[in-house]
């Protein structure tokens, strides 16, 4: 089996929306290569889309254990997390995310990485550090998403303090 061929097709029939059949590519890609990267996160992905969470949970844990230097892993991990309403493990996970931007090819995590910060901290209200993190991110690398919930973080932090008074 060409396992990287297999996953590439996988992934195109999951950007396409036949799931099943992606589903069941990714698992051959899985009984083959257990280790494959991109098939652990795209299939946790795919439980995540269905609302399977732990099962999401049990392979992006996984991949992110076999791969400890992966941005993509990491960051899938801590986007699981924050679905599963846990954003201060969300932090910590896409703080160790950023952390490895710079080696290999994880530059191009990093609009991705810095978006799973700004979500995870925005959820537990630390609005100040979103908006950092998001500047930081825009200075690394422009993104219209993350100029996006930067501009709607700044918003919601004038909200709190307005609150406040």
């Amino acid at each position: 089996m060409d396992t990287a061929a297999e996953f590439d097709r996988a992934r195109v029939l999951a950007g396409i929306g036949r799931t099943a059949e992606a589903v069941t590519l990714l698992e051959g890609v899985l009984e083959a290569e257990p280790t494959h990267l991109g098939a652990l996160v795209l299939r946790a992905s795919l439980h995540g889309e269905d609302r399977e969470w732990q099962e999401a949970l049990a392979l992006n844990e996984r991949a992110a254990r076999l791969w400890p230097r992966s941005a993509a892993a990491l960051n899938a991990l801590a986007r699981c997390f924050h679905a599963l309403g846990r954003d201060a493990e969300g932090v910590e996970v896409a703080r160790a995310a950023l952390a490895v931007l710079d080696e290999g090819d994880n530059g191009a995590q990093a609009a991705a990485v810095y978006l799973t910060l700004v979500w995870c901290l925005r959820e537990l209200r630390r609005y100040k550090e979103a908006i950092a993190a998001a500047e930081e991110g825009l200075a690394r690398m422009p993104d219209a998403v993350l100029a996006q919930w930067a501009s709607q973080v700044e918003d919601e932090l004038v909200a709190a303090e307005r609150e406040r008074c």
